[in-house]
């Protein structure tokens, strides 16, 4: 999460004269990351105030004008196309040498004096679009008109008269800290970091002794959803236009102004960190807030234009007929504050952080407000949101208070106490820090603190009550404000003991270093897959993968079956720039048990790519012949009986150990590759990781050098293209017990073979463990194992 703050409106609630580069440093070490400092004067740079003191027509052009403009102690002609650019007209002008973006789009173009249709222009009137404020209502075309915001006279530079003469904070803020998510929460932050003095007092609402106790009804019928609501009724507002003030303070925030109802909700979100709602109460049938779970089946236009259908496990805002707001997500589009209305109803409430979530995944419908209560909220935070509001409320839109403010909450608030030892501290920071210099940093960050014995009891304040679990919380807040930066580096020192070695996880990293020590690449994919993605390799999503029932996107909607699907998804994403390349990938895939949790299982998917298919398998299959050698798997086999519509029929195969599958070896089938719109031949090894990582073995046998020295022959002949190359060699080992070695180092496949032939070309190596072979025994070995290729395999033998 992130949060814009100005300098200014930090400092409003923070005493401090420290720079902006060095408060951000500070902040920074403290934990609230300050990300980027915007100095918003470089967006008026070479920009003044101008006034229009006449127009005429432009003699070119029917739809420009030229305006004679005073920018302080000269005259100019800019031409401009504003068609609401009037005499009088206090506007921002743009100097030649200041930087625009063109009607609020694309990137920052520097202003030259030029002609335009023969008419020479110094400058231009711009829009506020074209100066950053392209979330101000405005008309297309229209000119910013600055005269209600600035009282600043002509050649004024911009940044002076509207105030902008400051610095923007970007602050990531962790997810666990709601409470640093507004301007009061970072400028408590500072007062802790700096030592500086944070002030801070909660507003109040002062109701007229003549308010009617019946003029605004609250009921809440879902406690256990609504811990806490309130609401107030102010009538005789005027819907309009806000302050700049407190416009220029929404826009550099991130709002876009609505009208100044809306605006000072927006506001109080960011300065408190408490979201609020204003319906019109006109709106509102019998004058009755009812806090409910919604109806099945009922319907709801969100203020976006969204139309929500609603489930019984969602919480609404409803009046006595309907559902008129998503209870912490988003208000109603037909109760929503307009220009007519008179009378407003205020609501300041705390939701369920779950129920909160889910409702806005279920809906697809997201807001700042809905982020904050997701996170969770404590129940004491509405009361001085609610009292502030009102009080701007009446600030910026008159009116008056027509109501108390009626409270409706579930259980009073119950403050957390913890135990905190400074010395158990001291020794988890592997510091010395003064007990005194603790307690002051806890105070500081709004702890009560009162001594018991030798150690404290802390007192949480409610801003931190979701986040504060543990007294070894006050430690990391110790640890954070005094620095991490100024914490001493020191290695470690003593002896490890000896570490118990998880074999699964050790095969994992040991499989991944010979894989990669082959020049394959590893990656990493999402464990969640989609709909579509499985449906392209011939799953039945509904049937064969485990659905996720919150997922973030339609692109997660399942757990992966199988690491194929990604690792073919991943080679179309990169084939154009990698047209060659090896993969892997070694995580669990999920299958559904039914209503019980899905079975996990680790796989192991090897992918080779490229356009020579063939030349895949064979590197593939040396890629498999190499992994099980050194994780020490022997006696594995091909079996080539692969029927599944998943593989090339001719160039695949299980992988058998035992008798058992361990996996296949084999080139995807051209429907699959298609289907996932990849143009080159890919060959997968996918193994039962699992299954491998039970047989694999650091144990080695050694066996002596040979003492006698082998001897070489050559061996030629055709045999039928189906033929198996191991089952051949296997037969030559079994009919000569003097054959050592065999090395294939040809096969050849043409005219010369036959059709439906091969020829292979083979290396025998011949040796006696105690003595040296004769050529003549070697011979007689050579004629055995001729015959029984002409024999066993009705080969034919080549010179």
């Amino acid at each position: 999460m992130n949060i814009m703050i100005s300098y200014s409106w930090l400092k409003e609630y923070l005493h401090t004269d420290l720079a902006p580069d060095v408060f951000a440093t500070r902040m920074t070490n403290a934990g609230n990351s300050v990300e980027h400092l915007h100095d918003l004067s470089t967006l008026c740079q070479g920009m003044v105030v101008g006034e229009v003191k006449r127009l005429s027509p432009h003699p070119n052009a029917n739809k420009l004008r030229l305006a004679l403009t005073n920018i302080g102690g000269k005259e100019v002609e800019i031409v401009c196309g504003g068609i609401n650019l009037k005499e009088g007209m206090k506007v921002a002008v743009a100097l030649p040498g200041s930087k625009v973006r063109w009607h609020g789009q694309g990137d920052l173009v520097t202003l030259e004096e030029t002609e335009i249709r023969g008419v020479k222009s110094a400058g231009m009137i711009c829009a506020a679009s074209e100066l950053g404020f392209e979330k101000l209502p405005q008309e297309e075309k229209d000119i910013w008109d600055i005269g209600d915001l600035t009282d600043a006279l002509a050649g004024t530079p911009l940044a002076e008269a509207l105030g902008l003469e400051d610095m923007l904070f970007d602050i990531e803020v962790t997810t666990n800290r709601p409470d640093a998510m507004s301007v009061i929460g970072q400028a408590r932050e500072g007062g802790a970091v700096t030592g500086e003095k944070f002030k801070w007092e909660p507003s109040t609402v002062s109701v007229p002794s003549e308010v009617s106790l019946n003029a605004l009804r609250v009921e809440v019928e879902a406690p256990d959803l609504c811990p806490k609501y309130q609401g107030i009724l102010l009538e005789d507002v005027k819907v309009g236009p806000s302050p700049w003030w407190l416009q220029k303070k929404l826009l550099l925030a991130g709002y876009k102004p609505i009208n100044n109802i809306v605006d000072v909700t927006n506001y109080i979100l960011h300065e408190y960190g408490q979201p609020l709602h204003a319906f019109d109460a006109d709106t509102i049938e019998g004058a009755t807030i009812i806090v409910r779970r919604a109806k099945k089946g009922e319907i709801i236009a969100a203020l976006d234009g969204t139309v929500c259908e609603l489930t019984p496990e969602m919480l609404v805002i409803a009046d006595t007929k309907k559902p008129v707001a998503i209870a912490g997500v988003m208000g109603g589009l037909e109760t929503g504050t307009q220009e007519k209305t008179t009378r407003v109803v205020l609501e300041s409430a705390i939701f369920d952080p779950l129920s909160i979530r889910r409702t806005a995944r279920t809906l697809n419908l997201s807001s700042a407000a809905s982020q904050l209560f997701e996170k969770g909220l404590a129940t004491p935070s509405t009361d001085a949101a609610i009292a502030k509001a009102v009080e701007l409320i009446l600030q910026v839109a008159g009116g008056n208070v027509a109501s108390f403010i009626i409270t409706k909450e579930a259980e009073p608030f119950r403050e957390k106490v913890l135990l905190f030892d400074p010395k158990r501290a001291n020794a988890l920071m592997g510091l010395k820090l003064p007990k005194e210099d603790m307690i002051k940093t806890l105070q500081r960050l709004g702890f009560e603190v009162v001594p018991q014995g030798l150690s404290y009891h802390i007192t949480v304040p409610y801003w931190r009550h979701h986040d504060i679990e543990a007294s070894v919380d006050f430690t990391e807040e110790i640890a954070r404000i005094y620095g991490y930066d100024r914490f001493p580096s020191v290695l470690p020192s003593g002896t490890l003991s000896g570490l118990i070695q998880d074999p699964v996880l050790f095969w994992q990293r040991r499989i991944k270093q010979i894989l990669c020590g082959t020049g394959c690449t590893e990656v990493y994919a999402y464990a969640f897959t989609s709909q579509a993605e499985l449906s392209a390799y011939g799953y039945d999503p509904d049937k064969e993968a485990v659905r996720v029932e919150n997922p973030l996107s339609t692109d997660q909607e399942f757990m992966r079956p199988s690491l194929i699907p990604s690792l073919l998804t991943m080679i179309e994403m990169n084939e154009g720039q990698e047209p060659l390349g090896d993969l892997f990938e070694l995580a669990p895939v999920y299958h559904p048990q039914g209503s019980d949790l899905p079975k996990q299982e680790l796989s192991l998917v090897i992918a080779t790519y490229g356009k020579d298919g063939e030349g895949n398998f064979y590197r593939a299959k040396g890629l498999l012949e190499r992994l099980l050698r050194q994780v020490g798997i022997k006696d594995w086999t091909l079996d080539r009986e692969v029927k599944a519509d998943d593989w090339h029929a001719g160039r695949s195969a299980r992988v058998m150990i035992g008798g058992k599958p361990l996996g296949v070896i084999g080139q995807v089938a051209p429907q699959r590759t298609e289907a996932f719109h990849v143009s080159q031949p890919v060959v997968l090894i996918s193994l039962d990781a699992e299954a491998m990582i039970a047989l694999c073995t650091t144990d080695h046998s050694y066996e002596p050098l040979p003492l006698y020295p082998p001897v070489k022959r050559d061996l030629a002949f055709i045999v039928d293209l189906q033929t198996e190359y191991e089952k051949i060699v296997d037969t030559l080992y079994k009919h000569s017990s003097l054959l050592k070695q065999v090395e294939l180092f040809d096969v050849y496949r043409g005219t010369h073979a036959g059709e439906g032939k091969k020829s292979l070309a083979l290396h025998l190596f011949f040796r006696a463990e105690d003595r040296t072979l004769e050529a003549g025994e070697v011979e007689t070995e050579i004629q055995t194992l001729t015959q029984m290729l002409i024999k066993q395999f009705s080969a034919t033998m080549r010179g």
